[in-house]
C-alpha cells in the first residue's frame, strides 16, 4: 500500500485534492484527519488545541496500523499538515509492504490567505496559515514532491500527484 500524506499549510486544497484523487486512482481510499475528532467531541473531552492535535494524531497512528494490516487499498490518502515530527514519525509506516509518502501542497501564503472555494477563514486560521509558512509547512524536510498551486485547479493539481505516484512508485 502507498500511504500518501497531502501535506501543506491551512486551506492549500489538501482536502479538495485528496477526495479528487480518490475518484482517479482505482483501490484508493482517502481520510481527513481533522474528522478523526470533531471540533465538539474536543469541547466534550476537554481538550486544548495541543491535546486536540494529539488526540487527532493518535487516532490516524491507530487507523493506519489497522489499514497496514488489513491491506484493503493500493493508495491511502490523509490529509494533515506535516510538521518534522509527524514525518519522523510516519516515515515508520514504510516497510516491506508500504511505503509512506509525502506530497506537499505549496500555493503562495498569499493565496493561503484568501477565501477559497465555499471556504471563508476565520481570523484565528488567517494567522495560523502566516505561522505555518514561517514554521516551513509550505516547504518540509522530507517531503517527495512540492506542488505550487497557485494556478491550477484542484482537478489539474490531482492529476500531477497522480502522474507523480505512478511514474515514481
Amino acid at each position: 500500500m502507498l500511504i500518501v500524506n497531502i501535506n501543506g499549510p491551512i486551506n492549500a486544497g489538501k482536502s479538495t485534492v485528496g477526495r479528487i484523487l480518490i475518484q482517479l486512482l482505482e483501490g484508493s481510499a482517502f481520510l481527513e484527519v481533522d474528522e478523526l475528532l470533531s471540533d465538539e467531541e474536543q469541547e466534550k473531552l476537554q481538550l486544548d488545541f495541543k491535546a486536540g492535535i494529539a488526540e487527532r494524531l493518535r487516532r490516524l497512528a491507530e487507523v493506519m496500523h489497522n489499514e497496514k494490516k488489513l491491506q484493503r487499498y493500493k493508495f491511502l490518502f490523509f490529509a494533515y499538515p506535516m510538521s518534522q515530527r509527524n514525518f519522523d514519525s510516519w516515515r515508520q509506516w514504510t516497510d516491506e509492504y508500504d511505503k509512506f509518502v509525502c506530497v506537499t501542497l505549496a500555493p503562495s501564503m498569499e493565496m493561503c490567505l484568501k477565501n477559497r472555494g465555499t471556504r471563508e477563514l476565520s481570523e484565528r486560521e488567517k494567522m495560523r496559515i502566516v505561522e505555518m509558512y514561517q514554521q516551513g509547512y509550505q516547504n518540509p524536510i522530507g517531503t517527495d514532491k512540492i506542488i505550487c498551486n497557485d494556478v491550477q485547479t484542484p482537478l489539474q493539481t490531482a492529476l500531477l500527484i497522480k502522474e507523480f505516484l505512478l511514474e515514481n512508485f
